[in-house]
């Protein structure tokens, strides 16, 4: 049987580094009362959370897209392909758009 892939802390600090990094993301968003996050001893992670509690290969991430930046139909494959850099080992990244930021509430990357 393969050995089952855990997505330690830093991993998941790392993902959300560059995710944050992608242009148009202005922010990963927590969902309305924080339901959007990985949990770790200790640490919470906002903004990503596994889609089945059996593969940590996959992952929801709810970003806040710039208001200013690229088409939202851009956006996801961007995020996507800075995740697979970020954690290779991931097999799936959902995206959701989970907010729009205006122009004045983020920095330009």
């Amino acid at each position: 049987m393969a050995e089952r892939f855990l997505l330690s802390l830093e991993q998941a600090r790392d993902l959300v580094t560059a995710l944050r990094a992608v242009p148009g993301v202005a922010d990963l968003a927590p969902g309305r009362y924080g339901e959007v996050a990985l949990l770790f001893p200790g640490e919470r992670i906002p903004g990503l959370r596994f889609l089945s509690p059996k593969d940590d290969t996959q992952i929801e991430t709810h970003v806040v897209a710039a208001f200013d930046g690229p088409p939202l139909t851009e956006l996801g494959p961007a995020v996507q392909a800075a995740a697979r850099r970020a954690v290779p080992e991931l097999t799936r990244l959902d995206v959701v758009i989970a907010d729009v930021a205006a122009p004045d509430k983020h920095t330009t990357r």
